[in-house]
């Protein structure tokens, strides 16, 4: 009996020294990486080495997948030494800001029991003369670029500085809208720059009745809710976020670099609301991942989530074989109309599989000053884009892409 449990007691030694070593010579497999990443891949080396700024950042859900930037955001010219760009750069988004003041508003409009489709008349300040057909307006109206205003020429001609600011806003209510515009599409950055005044009148300010006093309340109140209900509720730590870097600012540069001085956006504090914020590309994917990812009600709940990306309220979509994208591209330049304009053009888009991009440049093209590439696949950011997302989707490497042009697939492929 006990030659019987020695041999058994040996037959056990044995076998757990053979698992043992089979342990230490077949350890674990490694996670394998997150097939994202080759998205992030494929955009850094289409963009690196190219001659001009840029900085992006990926995230899939609410974790950053990857981030890329090369080039410099000042150069000797304005410097004497070369500044490079990172993903912490902070960049003029431009139009992208609309996004963000349509989901500011729609926050706080259901806290406040607001619709879209409620008038906007008796949100404006009392002291304001309402022009003509301005009791049609809905705040659905602004944020899809249907109010009937056009602009100060009638023209339908975007307008920046002098239609932004307090007293351009109040001149366009007063001049009212003609009924036949009304409903029509004409993308006016004063739609969304009138929410910088509502948004403050909805949260409870009230006016002065002094102009000046007043477009200060105002840009601090809308400033302010950004700040505390958007960005802060994101995660996304910033402050004075409608100026230019400091020390040394961000600078808008032609491509290719002519070696002039760059274009400084400077200051949006009095105009902003349609434009003029600035964000770090690892902010900005923050911020729109926030905003845009299924899983995350930290700002907005899935309601408004849906009615932005449905009803096009400060965003735009495009549908591929990959599924649907939204998107909001921006546009901030000087001097369109001659061979060289410098820039910024930048782009938020939440993609399929819940991944969200934000890619900033700050150069523009010569001839038609938009992304500094151009290929027969994509002619400007949003195309641009699309054709890295699906080149990293695709399961016939490449095969999807022979006969593609990508910008075809974008719900409204001018620029913004």
């Amino acid at each position: 009996m006990k030659t019987h449990l020695r041999l058994i007691f040996t037959l056990c030694l044995f076998l757990a020294a053979v698992f043992a070593c089979k342990k230490d010579k077949d350890p674990a497999p490694e996670t394998e990486e997150d097939p994202v990443k080759k998205f992030v891949t494929i955009l850094d080396d289409s963009l690196k080495g190219r001659g001009f700024g840029y900085s992006f950042a990926v995230y899939r859900k609410d974790r950053l997948v990857g981030t890329g930037a090369d080039g410099f955001y000042a150069r000797k010219t304005e410097i004497q030494e070369d500044k490079p760009v990172t993903a912490d750069t902070r960049m003029q988004i431009a139009s992208m800001t609309k996004t963000i003041t349509a989901a500011a508003f729609l926050k706080l409009g259901k806290e406040k029991g607001i619709k879209t489709s409620d008038k906007i008349i008796g949100y404006l300040p009392k002291t304001w003369v309402k022009g003509p057909n301005i009791e049609l307006i809905t705040f659905k109206d602004l944020l899809t670029h249907t109010s009937g205003i056009v602009g100060m020429n009638e023209s339908c001609r975007n307008g920046a500085f002098t239609e932004n600011v307090w007293y351009g806003l109040k001149l366009l209510i007063e001049n009212g809208i003609k009924k036949e515009n009304h409903g029509s599409s004409c993308y006016q950055n004063a739609n969304f720059g009138l929410f910088r005044v509502m948004i403050p009148v909805i949260n409870g300010l009230n006016f002065t009745g002094d102009d000046a006093n007043d477009a200060l309340l105002a840009a601090n109140g809308y400033e302010e809710y950004v700040q505390k209900q958007v960005f802060e509720k994101a995660g996304v730590v910033t402050s004075d976020f409608l100026s230019n870097g400091s020390p040394v600012p961000t600078f808008g540069y032609d491509f290719p670099y002519s070696g002039e001085y760059g274009f400084d956006p400077g200051d949006f504090s009095s105009t902003t609301g349609g434009y003029g914020i600035y964000l770090t590309a690892n902010q900005g994917v923050k911020l729109y991942a926030a905003l845009f990812s299924p899983d995350n009600n930290a700002v907005i709940t899935q309601d408004l989530r849906d009615d932005i990306v449905n009803n096009g309220l400060g965003s735009y979509s495009a549908v591929m074989p990959e599924g649907k994208f939204s998107y909001h591209d921006g546009w901030w330049y000087s001097g369109i109309g001659i061979a060289n304009p410098k820039g910024f053009r930048s782009v938020w888009m939440h993609c399929p599989d819940d991944i969200t991009v934000v890619l900033f440049t700050n150069a523009l093209r010569n001839g038609d000053g938009l992304f500094p590439l151009r290929s027969d696949f994509y002619q400007d950011i949003t195309s641009y884009v699309l054709w890295a997302f699906s080149k990293y989707k695709d399961p016939g490497r490449g095969k999807r892409m022979r006969h593609v042009n990508f910008h075809a697939y974008l719900e409204h492929p001018e620029p913004h």
